[in-house]
C-alpha cells in the first residue's frame, strides 16, 4: 500500500491568485497546462498567471479575465526564487 503526504499549504491556502501584486515576480516564459501542473506539485509559494504589460490596473484586470485559461499568460511569482526555477525549468 502507497503512503501518501499531504502539504498542508496545498491544502489550506490560496496559491494561485486572481490578481498579480505589484512585488510579484513575472516570468518571461509563458505558461502551458503542463508547466501549470508543474508549479502546482513543484512550488510552495503564491503565484498568478499575467501579461508581461502591465499597463494600468483596469486594463490589467480584463485581461486577467481572458487569459485565466489561455496559454499566452506568464505565471508570476510571489519568491523570485521559484521565478527563477520556473525559468530554468520550462524557457
Amino acid at each position: 500500500m502507497r503512503e501518501y503526504h499531504l502539504d498542508p499549504n496545498t491544502w489550506y491556502n490560496e496559491r494561485e491568485l486572481e490578481f498579480t501584486p505589484k512585488h510579484f515576480t513575472v516570468s518571461k516564459t509563458p505558461i502551458t497546462i503542463e508547466s501549470k501542473l508543474w508549479v502546482l506539485n513543484n512550488l510552495r509559494g503564491r503565484f498568478s498567471i499575467t501579461t508581461t504589460q502591465q499597463d494600468d490596473d483596469l486594463q490589467e484586470f480584463f485581461t486577467q479575465l481572458v487569459i485565466v485559461n489561455s496559454s499566452n499568460g506568464h505565471p508570476a511569482f510571489e519568491d523570485p526564487r521559484e521565478a527563477v526555477m520556473y525559468e530554468l525549468t520550462w524557457s
